[in-house]
């Protein structure tokens, strides 16, 4: 009998362990997803404060200005541009948002119509939502308000964060990096300097490989979009060029505003938008892109779609936003300390010229 409750105890005790250790990694790991957010806003900050180094340096150079004066004539020109493009953008996007929930109910029901007349056409109205679907009702409507709101203010503070951290970073970047230096033993602090210069470097041309894309697909897209007589180009062009920013993913994205718009119009302007981005996706993959990163950084696209998909699903939009100058960070990190210093390999760094 002694046994038994011996036995009893024994096998509580170990139950109660096992479910304090699966609780605790819970607790831990929800903790660290916490973390992460955080240091996703603190990683863009510097990836802002890099691209504001690069701007003042290049204003340096050519001006042969002193470093303050550069630095502001960069902040100015980057808060302008973000000016133009919310003037440029705001009023149209509105007006068009707001015209396609009045009329998508009608757009897709011509959009089945035309559907219908063929036989692929017809398996894909069979999974098309009722069109009553889409415009929620009621507390729908107020949920959907509330929901839209939080993440708008959550939104709001992490780019103030992320403006903040990036201009004070910017002002003295120095300070920072000596900073980080420090926390590692004295014989490694060499190296490590060595590291977050290289790191510097490979940031700044894959932001420089980025601008390039990002200009190349907005101008290409104004011009196509126009000539297919879509609503609004130069709004919905200057949509995909940021999006762009993204690789892969960015222009799928970035399609989908104007497709929207084009739908409002007719089926088949929505058809020919699909067939604008086609072409300039193609364009930029296999001519544009190549030759910008004779230069700039360049990545293997499995790769960079890999780690896009799996920040998606950890950190949802801010993952994705981040995920290739991180994969820039890992690959660098791993290439100097670990490739170079314990494997001997003095292959050429990423971003390395």
């Amino acid at each position: 009998m002694r046994r038994d409750i011996k036995d009893d105890r024994r096998f509580a005790w170990k139950a109660l362990t096992a479910t304090a250790i699966v609780v605790g990694v819970i607790l831990i790991l929800l903790l660290a997803r916490q973390v992460a957010s955080v240091l996703l806003v603190v990683f863009a900050g510097i990836l802002l404060a890099v691209f504001l180094d690069g701007i003042a340096k290049l204003i340096e150079g050519l001006t042969k200005m002193r470093r303050g004066g550069a630095l502001a004539i960069a902040i100015v020109l980057f808060f302008g541009f973000f000016a133009v493009a919310m003037w440029l953008v705001g009023p149209p996007v509105v007006t068009q948002i707001a015209k396609l929930a009045e009329n998508l109910p009608n757009t897709l029901e011509r959009l089945r119509g035309y559907l219908n007349e063929w036989e692929w056409g017809k398996q894909l109205v069979e999974w098309m939502p009722d069109p009553s679907q889409l415009l929620p009702v009621g507390t729908d409507v107020l949920k959907g308000v509330g929901g839209f709101f939080w993440t708008a203010a959550l939104g709001f503070v992490n780019v103030l964060l992320i403006l903040f951290l990036g201009l004070y970073m910017a002002a003295c970047p120095n300070l920072y990096v000596d900073n980080a230096v420090r926390l590692f033993p004295i014989p490694r602090r060499r190296r490590i300097k060595e590291v977050f210069t290289a790191l510097g470097v490979a940031l700044r041309w894959w932001l420089v490989g980025r601008a390039a894309s990002m200009v190349v697909v907005g101008v290409l897209t104004a011009l196509g979009l126009w000539i297919a007589g879509v609503p609004e180009p130069l709004a919905l062009a200057l949509i995909a060029a940021l999006l762009a920013f993204i690789p892969f993913l960015g222009p799928v994205l970035g399609a989908i505003p104007a497709i929207l718009v084009a739908l409002v119009e007719s089926p088949v302007k929505a058809l020919y938008v699909v067939i604008v981005f086609t072409i300039v996706q193609v364009l930029e993959n296999y001519f544009i892109t190549p030759l910008i990163q004779q230069r700039a950084v360049s990545m293997a696209p499995a790769l960079l779609i890999t780690v896009q998909i799996v920040m998606a699903i950890l950190f949802g939009a801010m993952g994705v936003l981040l995920a290739t100058p991180l994969a820039v960070v890992v690959i660098v990190v791993v290439q100097m300390l670990y490739v170079h210093d314990v494997l001997g390999d003095r292959m050429k760094l990423l971003g390395e010229k």
